[in-house]
């Protein structure tokens, strides 16, 4: 498990097919790798994909209805019919919005444009506008970004004499009858080859064939707006949308546009450092406030004015505008973190976030619930409530489908809509306690523990070697980044932890320098503070991580942005954690790193009571666990009653701990087990055995001394066999071994020693094969050996089984 608790996926190698296009196309293994999990598995698809190019844009007549679009409007400009854009209040609605404003005006339409607000209207067409619109004097409406399932508003339309043409990237649910034209890459019978693009990516294709039927040349000029509404929409960055969003990226970096050139100095973004990265999380969230908290009008007059004065005035009330909604929305998510903050079992066991609070501002509170799923991981509905009536937002958990939850639910509803991850809703606040209850019932009956487990996707195992200035230019080709493109976090194993420290503001940060091989890296984990204390010198992590450039004092430096990281030296089974420490250089120093940061009940095993003794006279006095060696705890026989912590500083002769220290009832809940030894054990570990096991080369000494003793005193009885002179000091098992074995093979016998001391050597081996207890006593032997050999050098697996470490299943 890792620190943050993710689970991590680690998404499969295709070496074979990594190696094939790599040499193909001539880049680093690694980078095919992630051109696979992007399902580019050929040389010219990753052409088109790490060079994007205008060139490679779909034809827009491939679209049906296109045709009868482009007709339609170039008649309505030859007939000075006014027309009015009818676009939406975000960022993809409103950039769709100015694309075709601009178009039209550029072939000589007259044009107007009406966006709804999200606080009247709502989303989408709507009666009231329609009629607005018509009163205006227009002849035809055309919609981007909205209008595909609206047949009752398109009805409307023609029935007070309004043309209407449908543009739309939205799933259609219901056939649209009598409109001019419907344009949407999802509709039935459509060809064109790319279904996932945006409002805004929509509305661009029909200015390119309106320049186009017009004559003018290639509209690059809106492929700025069209990249922001791209990135701002959460579509797949794969296909047109890449690049759309690449060439947006480039448009925009030469300020043609006085709103983009004004907005980037209100927000203080470089034009050299804009990405899609910074078009959704910088841009878009300037553009998106002003709908999010009033009227989305000047941010569609900033795209389109061409007064620097006025731009700069408009870019600056964005900008504020979002920094006000930024501090809303921080009031709300420290409101609703209080909240949770007092029903967090309650929260668990409904496997749903269901809250509510009196005049939240519900422009935001879908970015708040956004922050609350990725935080816990569990589907979160915010309702608004203002006059006796909820305004709801909810956002779920990928496999959960919240809308459905909400369609089960339609009885208790004024009104709803949404998708699988996304939706919105009304509710009368008397109904929201029964609506939360149902929701509960309804996740608990449908999200299982997995869903419910955060994860993060590693796309390629890096080795030491990996970590390269070279490897991040070549991941610079892989952008702009975006949903099904997202910057890759990579994966590399088994570094040891060397130091660490926190850094900036409020030391916030985790600054962190560990190695492999050899090879030092100072990876930054940035609000990574909290996991200070889960640090151990000289542990073994798994890096999860990102990789980009950076610079310091003018040199390029790689820097290494952990995203997770986990233990790679733990093995977690339910109750009982073995952490792997048989890697450490320096044995006592790293009991005494243990020991500062393991704070519960602790014991030291250790097979000596004089290794014991050695290690206590050297630890401060305040660290002193429970030391245990065989039965023997701290000079006594007396076993501690209960066990948080387990330090196996020695590696053990055999399996006794279960018997004597490791009893269900000993573990106080959740038991850590560290396992310390290393292979300098086995020597000591060797001679113990033989104080306990007589070996045959031990009794052929016994029998050389017996032999020499009873040349010069006569017999031998059995009570002498003790004061044998052979070089070490058995224990009383070890004689009782050595006696049963003499008389099974007639060494001894009668209480004395066999009289023909000439005879006791000869055929020895033979006979020890004859007597039961020798060969028990071999078999022990062995089999001590196998479990030596286990703990030393098996898996941690292994490990556990060995010493039967006891976990509740």
């Amino acid at each position: 498990m890792s620190f943050s608790g993710k689970d991590w996926i680690w998404l499969e190698q295709k070496n074979d097919q990594a190696v094939n296009l790599a040499e193909a196309i001539n880049v680093p293994v690694t980078l095919a790798r992630l051109l696979i999990n992007r399902g580019i598995i050929d040389p010219e698809q990753a052409g088109v994909f790490l060079y994007p190019s205008i060139d490679h844009l779909h034809d827009p007549w491939l679209m049906k209805g296109m045709e009868d679009a482009v007709t339609s409007l170039l008649k309505a400009v030859e007939k000075d019919q006014k027309i009015v854009v009818h676009g939406d209040y975000d960022a993809d609605g409103i950039t769709a919005t100015v694309i075709l404003v601009e178009a039209l005006r550029r072939i000589g339409g007259k044009v107007d444009y009406f966006l709804p607000s999200r606080f009247e209207e709502g989303y989408g067409l709507h009666v009231e506008s329609l009629n607005q619109i018509k009163e205006s004097g227009a002849g035809l409406v055309i919609t981007v970004d909205c209008g595909i399932n609206a047949l009752h508003e398109v009805e409307h339309a023609l029935s007070i004499g309004l043309d209407i043409i449908i543009t739309d990237h939205h799933q259609p649910l219901v056939p649209i009858r009598g409109a001019l034209a419907v344009v949407n890459p999802l509709q039935d019978g459509c060809s064109y080859p790319f279904k996932e693009l945006s409002g805004s990516g929509v509305s661009f294709k029909l200015a390119q064939a309106l320049m186009e039927r017009a004559g003018l040349p290639f509209p690059e000029r809106f492929i700025d707006l069209a990249a922001l509404g791209t990135a701002a929409d959460v579509v797949p960055l794969l296909g047109e949308n890449r690049i759309i969003v690449a060439k947006g990226v480039e448009e925009i970096g030469r300020l043609n546009r006085l709103g983009f050139r004004a907005l980037l100095e209100a927000v203080s973004l470089d034009k050299n450092r804009i990405s899609g990265t910074s078009l959704a999380f910088i841009l878009a969230p300037a553009v998106n406030a002003a709908g999010r908290m009033g009227e989305a009008y000047p941010s569609a007059e900033l795209f389109l004015t061409g007064d620097p004065s006025r731009a700069a005035e408009l870019a600056g009330q964005l900008h504020r505008v979002n920094l006000l909604r930024r501090d809303t929305e921080q009031k709300i998510l420290a409101e609703a973190e209080e909240i949770l903050s007092g029903i967090s079992g309650q929260v668990a066991e409904n496997k749903i976030i269901v809250l509510s609070g009196d005049n939240w501002h519900h422009g935001v509170i879908g970015i708040v619930a956004s922050r609350l799923v990725d935080k816990y991981n569990l589907p979160v509905a915010l309702i608004a409530v203002e006059n006796g009536e909820g305004r709801g937002s909810a956002r779920s958990v990928p496999g959960y489908n919240i809308t459905a939850a909400l369609a089960e639910n339609e009885d208790l509803l004024v009104k709803f809509g949404g998708h699988e991850q996304a939706a919105g809703f009304t509710v009368k606040a008397d109904k929201i306690k029964s609506l939360e209850r149902n929701l509960s019932l309804h996740a608990q009956k449908n999200l299982d523990e997995k869903q419910l487990s955060a994860k993060l996707y590693l796309e390629a195992d890096l080795n030491e070697e990996d970590f390269d200035l070279s490897l991040t230019e070549y991941l610079e080709l892989l952008q702009p980044f975006g949903p099904a493109n997202r910057s890759p976090v990579f994966g590399s194993r088994e570094w040891e932890i060397i130091s660490w420290r926190l850094v900036g503001s409020g030391h916030a940060h985790l600054k962190l320098t560990v190695q492999k091989n050899g090879r030092v890296i100072n990876p930054i984990f940035f609000s990574g503070a909290r996991f200070e204390s889960d640090l151990q010198k000289g542990r073994l992590v798994d890096l999860a991580f990102r990789l980009k450039d950076g610079f310091f004092r003018d040199q390029k430096t790689l820097e290494v942005e952990i995203r997770d990281l986990g233990y790679s030296d733990t093995l977690k089974m339910r109750n009982l954690e073995i952490i792997d420490r048989r890697h450490c250089r320096k044995r006592f120093d790293c009991l005494l790193e243990i020991l500062k940061t393991e704070s519960g009940r602790t014991v030291v095993y250790t097979t000596t009571g004089s290794k014991a003794e050695k290690i206590i006279d050297n630890i401060p006095s305040a660290s002193t666990p429970c030391f245990v060696n065989g039965s023997i705890l701290n000079g006594n026989t007396d076993l501690p009653e209960k066990i948080d912590t387990l330090i196996i500083y020695d590696l053990p002769v055999h399996d006794g701990l279960k018997a004597t220290l490791l009893q269900e009832e000993r573990i106080s809940g959740y038991l850590k087990v560290y396992l310390l030894f290393n292979e300098e054990d086995l020597k000591q570990n060797k001679i113990l055995t033989d104080l306990s096991l007589p070996s045959d080369k031990i009794l052929k000494k016994i029998v050389d001394a017996m032999v020499e003793t009873s040349e010069n005193a006569g017999s031998i009885s059995v009570n002498e066999l003790q004061n044998m002179k052979i070089g070490m000091k058995p224990s009383v098992t070890f004689w009782e071994r050595v006696e049963k074995i003499f008389i099974e093979i007639g060494v001894l016998k009668d209480g004395f020693v066999n009289p023909d001391p000439a005879g006791l050597l000869t055929g020895l081996s033979e006979k020890l094969k004859d007597s039961p207890t020798y060969l028990s006593t071999e078999e022990l032997r062995k089999e001590c050996r196998r479990f030596q050999d286990v703990l030393l050098n098996g898996s941690l697996k292994e490990a556990a089984s060995v010493l039967s470490l006891p976990y509740k299943k």
